[in-house]
C-alpha cells in the first residue's frame, strides 16, 4: 500500500523538478488541449503550404502545351482558313517581302483598296497599256481598308515605290490610338494572342465543304495562292460566281442600287493616317495619287464633276493629287457578282486606268 503513494510522491517531485518552461511545454503538447486545436485552425501547416505550387504548375504547363498545339495547327495548316484569309496573308508575308522592282522600272507603282481592287485590276494589262518601264502591284486586301501596314512592311523589306495609288479615302481619325484605345480593342488582342482561335471552326469546315477530295482542295489552295504571287496581287474571287460564264446577267439590279444617286469620293482633310502617309512620302520620295474605284451601271448614277475646290483642299502637289472622276462605270456583263469584277471586267478598268494614268502627266 505504501508504493502506490511513492509513486504519486515521485510524480510530485517530478513535477516539481520540471522548468517552467518544460512545464508550459508538456501542457501545450497535450492533444486534449484547447490551445493546440486553436494552433491548428488558426492556419494550415508548413508541409499543406508547399504543397500548392505543384497543381498551379501543371495547369499552366497544360495550357502551354494547348496553345502550341493549336498554334502548331494554325501554322502547319494554313489551307484550312477561309480564302481571304489566305489572300491577305500571302500577300502581307510574301508579296511584299520579296523583291518587288527592279532597276529597269522607271516607275513603281503600289495600288492599295479592298476587294473591289483586289478582283479588278490587273498589274500585267496596266503595266502593257502604260508602257515600258512601268511595273505596278496589286495590293488591295479583301475586307481590309487600312493600308499603311502593308506599305510600311514593302518599305522596310526595302521595295520602294515612286507612286502609291488609292482606291479609297484614309480614315477620319484624329488622334493615334492610346493605352486605352489599345486595351479596348479586343478583336486585336484577341488577334495578337490566339491568331489559331479559328482553326477549329475552320478545319471541320474545310473538310465537310471538301470531303472526298480532301487533297485536290489543298492542291486548289496552293495553287490560287501561287497565281495571286504570279499575278502581283490580282485575284479572282470566283467562289463567290454563281452565274454562268462567271457573268452578271444584263439587266442584273438589286433593291439596294441607288440609280439616281451618284457616289461621291469624301476624303477627309486631316487624319493620322494622311500625317503618317505624308511622312513616309517625304521620307522615301513617292507621291500619293487617288484614283477612281468602279461600279456597275445602275449601283448609281454617274459619276458628278469633278469638285475643284474640294480637289484643292486635299491636292498637296506634288505629294498628293486626285485624278480622274470619283469612280467608272461597267456594265454587269463585267461583274461575277454584285461587288466584284470577272476577268473580262479587270482587263477593262486596268486599262481606262492606264489611260488615266498617262493623261495625269505624273509618269512623264
Amino acid at each position: 500500500m505504501y508504493k502506490p503513494r511513492r509513486r504519486r510522491t515521485a510524480d510530485r517531485i517530478s513535477l516539481a523538478s520540471d522548468t517552467p518552461e518544460q512545464a508550459a511545454a508538456m501542457v501545450f503538447s497535450s492533444p486534449s488541449s484547447s490551445a493546440t486545436l486553436s494552433a491548428v485552425e488558426r492556419g494550415p501547416s508548413v508541409s499543406t503550404m508547399g504543397r500548392w505550387p505543384r497543381p498551379v504548375t501543371g495547369f499552366v504547363l497544360l495550357l502551354g502545351a494547348m496553345w502550341l498545339s493549336l498554334y502548331a495547327a494554325y501554322a502547319l495548316l494554313p489551307f484550312v482558313r477561309p480564302g481571304s484569309v489566305v489572300i491577305a496573308e500571302a500577300k502581307f508575308e510574301t508579296l511584299v517581302q520579296g523583291k518587288m522592282f527592279g532597276l529597269e522600272d522607271r516607275n513603281r507603282v503600289m495600288i492599295f483598296g479592298h476587294s473591289k481592287l483586289l478582283s479588278g485590276l490587273r498589274p500585267h494589262d496596266l503595266d502593257a497599256a502604260v508602257g515600258p518601264g512601268f511595273r505596278s502591284y496589286n495590293l488591295g486586301l479583301p475586307g481590309e481598308l487600312r493600308f499603311l501596314p502593308v506599305l510600311e512592311a514593302a518599305l522596310q523589306a526595302g521595295n520602294v515605290p515612286t507612286h502609291v495609288l488609292l482606291t479609297l479615302p484614309w480614315d477620319n481619325k484624329r488622334n493615334a490610338d492610346g493605352f486605352i484605345d489599345v486595351v479596348r480593342n479586343d478583336a486585336a488582342i484577341a488577334n495578337t494572342v490566339f491568331p489559331f482561335r479559328t482553326v477549329p471552326r475552320d478545319a471541320a469546315l474545310f473538310v465537310f465543304q471538301n470531303r472526298g477530295r480532301l487533297a485536290d482542295a489543298i492542291r486548289d489552295v496552293v495553287s490560287q495562292r501561287a497565281t495571286m504571287l504570279a499575278d502581283r496581287g490580282w485575284y479572282f474571287i470566283k467562289s463567290q460566281s454563281h452565274y454562268e460564264g462567271d457573268r452578271l446577267p444584263d439587266d442584273y439590279a438589286l433593291p439596294t442600287d441607288h440609280p439616281t444617286r451618284p457616289d461621291v469620293r469624301m476624303i477627309p482633310e486631316r487624319s493620322v493616317s494622311r500625317a503618317r502617309l505624308e511622312q513616309l512620302a517625304k521620307q522615301y520620295g513617292f507621291q500619293v495619287l487617288f484614283v477612281p474605284l468602279f461600279f456597275r451601271t445602275g449601283e448609281f448614277a454617274p459619276p458628278p464633276a469633278a469638285d475643284r475646290a474640294r480637289l484643292e483642299a486635299i491636292s498637296d502637289r506634288p505629294l498628293i493629287r486626285v485624278l480622274g472622276p470619283d469612280y467608272f462605270v461597267y456594265p454587269p456583263a463585267f461583274f461575277s457578282d454584285p461587288q466584284h469584277m470577272n476577268p473580262r471586267g479587270a482587263q477593262a478598268y486596268s486599262i481606262d486606268l492606264a489611260k488615266l494614268l498617262k493623261m495625269s502627266g505624273a509618269f512623264d
